[in-house]
């Protein structure tokens, strides 16, 4: 019930108040996988750190370690809270869940944005290329790799990656409204789905 408001909720854009009823879901049932799942959708979409979302998805870590998605969530609500102040226990958790799922196009994405926060350029070049060979219609990987190579001067490079960020981007207003669409499904689902097992590798 407290996890199928708390969807709901987040389909209203209240992040905030959705996040509050999946975590106190994912604490009514721990070893159900769902609650933290969400939480971590929503700690992606979320431009600020969600209420409890740190507490919450670093007990799905602990609780299931092998898990790509499981480390990346609790890195990346980390990363949102505390940014450079914690880089070294995200980049551990980033690299953690590209150990078990090596073609984790976001988890390599967000460790060249660690990477490229902490001034580590040629690391961040890499990881962004690796994010984009694992998966080229991420729009990011495009933007932040041409971000890259503009501030240290390759700017053919960088024009060929802003390049292929606006190809990518004429097609992502189709793949915004079919993840809207799936989220929909989700929630109208989700009320009435038992416990669920952690996703060990994600697909892409």
């Amino acid at each position: 019930m407290l996890a199928g408001l708390g969807a709901g909720l987040y389909a209203s854009g209240l992040y905030a108040q959705a996040a509050a009823r999946l975590c106190a879901a994912s604490d009514l049932k721990p070893a159900d996988s769902t609650p933290y799942l969400f939480l971590g959708k929503m700690t992606l979409a979320s431009a600020q750190p969600l209420p409890c979302a740190e507490e919450k998805l670093a007990r799905f870590s602990d609780r299931y370690p092998q898990d790509a998605l499981a480390n990346y969530y609790y890195a990346l609500a980390l990363w949102k809270k505390k940014g450079n102040t914690s880089s070294g226990q995200v980049e551990s958790l980033l690299k953690k869940s590209i150990g078990i799922a090596p073609k984790f196009a976001e988890s390599y994405l967000q460790l060249g944005i660690v990477y490229s926060a902490q001034g580590e350029i040629e690391e961040a070049v890499d990881a962004f290329q690796k994010a984009i060979a694992a998966n080229p219609n991420l729009a990011e990987g495009h933007f932040r790799l041409a971000q890259v190579y503009k501030r240290i001067g390759e700017a053919s490079k960088a024009r060929q990656q802003f390049q292929a960020y606006e190809q990518v981007q004429k097609t992502e207003a189709a793949a915004v409204e079919q993840r809207r669409r799936e989220i929909q499904q989700f929630i109208v689902v989700f009320k009435d789905q038992p416990p669920t097992s952690p996703m060990r590798e994600p697909s892409n």
